[in-house]
């Protein structure tokens, strides 16, 4: 924890002592004692202290806020949003999770995709309409910081005439946004780690000592990258263990206050970069209303599973005792290395009543019983795999939710299904490679990388075939591939795909997926090969027909085919746009491709997403693209100065190098032999004033060039601080 004054640019450590923030300042100059100076905090002063879980870490602020600013705005209005880059060293963008960016794809802040990333001590100002409504996020779309402090909620009200009438009234809206947080290491560090696959050792790198996997309900390995600590909620975690220290015991909890028998909507986002939560409230149900932005008939659930990239709002009503009560955020971390059950991690927040007194609680969690059973929503792992650890539960996975009757929108039953009008594809988000210590992330088996130019911006890149790729031309590329991975869609066709997460190996974790700029309809949702007597997954879903080599799939019953497919629901589905892909299962999505542009699709698990498991999808020819601003930044590698011959490399540079070489005497190669001559002095003096007209030149143009760029400082050290605008929306 670090107290900072913006006025003197400096920053304090601080701690508890006794209940009580102190920070440690230097002694005043002159002094010859080296201690510090320990001084209580001021009201001002606590109210900016960003206390976490009570530990130092280098992080990110937007705002000098963590979790960053709440953007709120209305339905269809335009939205500027002015990004200052103040960091010293690291490039960003921001990208607007949820946000369709119809006509404005180079807007989805997506770095080297839609976008150049802003580099230090540049600005950048978003442009767009704000659609559709619901509960929706920003954050960092440019390496790995969105962790460690670079995101925030971006919220979409509905105009005041399409307010629901199926859900009870709101009295209280308020955001629960909650992550995974690792305070001893980086997410660069994290991710660089998981690249390497340096995850798997202990902290000491000169043993050999593995660290103990963990596992979900069905065997498949857990999304939490380790060393876990605990997760945040809205930036707060308490630690009640005796081992912790002081800062980790003393600082608060995130407490939320309600009225008695009033109804309270929590917005629920994971902002994290691993990890699935599982959110309850002691005694008190949830009512579920929408995900990802998209309203659903509301049903009561007990218990709400939520990954990361996902939404999800519910109305807890506080008819209960007046009191104090724990929510709960548990890890899906139920099984050791040896596959024994074992308690999950788990992070509070607390429910507190204003009618009563402040203090911890000792409410406790549900039990599900035959005569009351319990409901689980989100819930991915099946019902085969869910009855073992609870017989009294419901299991319902995000197919099992539906569109409210009041939704006014277009359905997929409504979509034309013939070959003509119809395009399938087969995305394996997956470890490629059969050796387990070395498979990488992919899609298909390809590992994606950015290319050296933003696609939106230059979208001519494509059709490079050094940087892009597709799996129709990858033949020669063996097990491992790299590239930029783009898959052409045909605009205004049913696009009916197949997510899947199998690479072929006993060990795999399910992946959240996430597309931008659209949303999908989630028709069917299928689990891996269940053991009936373990509940473990330990075999591939029997529907899907894999190539040896996991880079492509299809229908095992070809009769499948173009949405022919049993048991989906096309009459009331929900429509997400960042979905759970189960361990060798697999879910069915659909979406009318009407958006033309470059849209990311990508597990949004960081430490997958940014080695590799990640593909592009060209919605629309390069001519149906919109027309991207005559003023839009642009960014390439620069290639150097072209030598005006067709000659090799090697001898451009070596002609290049023979300028310097001319001589006043010159060999002239004839065909009958050669001459030698010398130069004349009306040639001397010709020569001396080409040259001194050539440096006036040169000196002229430098000046201009200085004077643009004096201008150019003088202009932008205009701007004073405090004048800087970092966020803001136009209404």
């Amino acid at each position: 924890m670090v107290a900072y004054n913006r006025t003197s640019l400096q920053g304090f450590p601080v701690y508890f002592n006794n209940g009580t923030l102190f920070k440690r300042t230097a002694l005043p100059e002159g002094n010859s004692s080296h201690c510090c100076e320990n001084t209580p905090l001021s009201k001002k002063e606590m109210e900016e202290v960003l206390t976490i879980d009570g530990n130092y870490k280098f992080m990110y602020a937007i705002n000098n806020q963590f979790p960053g600013p709440t953007i709120v705005v209305y339905e269809n209005q335009k939205v500027k949003i002015r990004v200052y880059n103040d960091m010293a060293n690291e490039a960003v963008t921001l990208h607007w999770h949820g946000m369709f960016q119809s006509k404005t794809p180079w807007m989805d802040g997506t770095s080297m995709i839609s976008q150049c990333p802003i580099l230090p001590g540049q600005m950048f100002t978003y442009k767009f309409t704000a659609s559709p409504t619901g509960t929706h996020w920003y954050h960092s779309h440019h390496g790995a910081m969105r962790r460690e402090g670079l995101n925030g909620a971006f919220i979409v009200l509905p105009q005041i005439k399409k307010e629901r009438t199926d859900i009870p009234k709101v009295d209280n809206d308020v955001l629960f946004m909650t992550q995974d947080w690792v305070y001893k290491k980086s997410d660069a560090q994290a991710v660089a780690e998981q690249n390497w696959y340096m995850l798997q050792f202990s902290n000491n790198l000169n043993t050999a000592d593995c660290l103990t996997s963990k596992f979900t309900y069905d065997s498949s390995l857990s999304t939490l990258a380790r060393p876990y600590t605990n997760a945040l909620i809205n930036g707060k975690s308490k630690s009640f263990s005796n081992s912790s220290t002081e800062n980790q015991k003393t600082v608060p909890l995130e407490l939320f206050t309600v009225k008695t028998n009033s109804s309270n909507r929590f917005r629920i986002i994971n902002t994290g970069i691993t990890g699935e939560y599982k959110i309850s409230f002691d005694e008190h149900r949830m009512l579920i209303i929408a995900t990802d932005g998209f309203d659903i008939s509301p049903v009561w659930i007990d218990y709400l599973f939520i990954n990361p990239g996902e939404t999800y709002d519910v109305i807890v009503i506080a008819n209960n005792t007046p009191g104090n009560f724990w929510i709960r955020v548990e890890s899906d971390e139920v099984l050791d290395a040896q596959k024994n059950r074992i308690k999950p991690n788990a992070s509070f927040a607390q429910l507190h009543y204003q009618e009563a007194k402040s203090d911890f609680p000792e409410s406790k969690n549900r039990e599900c019983s035959s005569s009351d059973p319990c409901v689980m929503a989100n819930c991915h792992w099946g019902s085969k795999t869910m009855s073992k650890w609870n017989p009294h539960a419901q299991c319902m996975s995000v197919a099992d939710l539906e569109a409210p009757s009041h939704t006014n929108v277009e359905s997929p039953k409504a979509f034309q299904e013939s070959a003509n009008e119809f395009q399938e594809f087969f995305l394996n988000f997956h470890f490629s490679g059969s050796d387990q210590r070395l498979e990488r992330a992919s899609v298909n088996t390809i590992h994606f990388k950015n290319p050296p130019e933003a696609l939106q911006v230059n979208p001519e890149t494509v059709d490079d075939q050094n940087v892009v790729c597709n799996n129709t031309n990858m033949d020669q590329c063996g097990e491992y591939c790299q590239c930029t991975h783009v898959i052409k869609v045909a605009t205004k066709k049913v696009t009916h795909i197949v997510l899947l997460a199998d690479d072929g190996l006993t060990k795999g974790t399910s992946h959240p997926v996430h597309l931008h700029g659209n949303r999908f309809y989630v028709l069917k949702y299928s689990t891996g090969e269940i053991n009936e007597t373990t509940g473990f997954t330990e075999g591939q879903n029997p529907d899907i027909q894999y190539s040896p080599d996991f880079r492509s799939a299809q229908w095992r019953n070809s009769s499948w085919k173009y949405g022919n497919v049993p048991g989906i629901n096309i009459e009331n589905p929900p429509q997400k746009d960042t979905v759970m892909v189960p361990f060798k299962g697999y879910v069915v999505i659909r979406l009318l491709a009407d958006s033309p542009g470059f849209w990311l699709m990508h597990c949004h698990l960081e430490t997958h997403m940014d080695i590799g498991m990640a593909v592009v999808l060209q919605v629309g020819e390069i001519s149906e693209q919109p027309i991207i601003p005559k003023d839009f930044p642009k960014c390439s590698n620069f290639k150097g100065t072209k030598s005006p011959d067709k000659s090799s490399p090697a001898q451009k540079y070596q002609n290049f190098v023979q300028l310097s070489n001319v001589k006043a005497t010159t060999q002239v190669s004839k065909a009958g032999g050669s001459d030698s001559y010398e130069m004349s002095p009306s040639s001397y003096v010709t020569m001396i004033v080409f040259l001194v007209a050539f440096f006036c030149g040169i000196v002229v143009f430098s000046s201009i060039l200085v004077f643009k760029q004096y201008v150019r400082r003088r202009g932008y050290r205009k701007i004073d601080r405090k004048d800087k605008v970092l966020f803001g929306n136009k209404h």
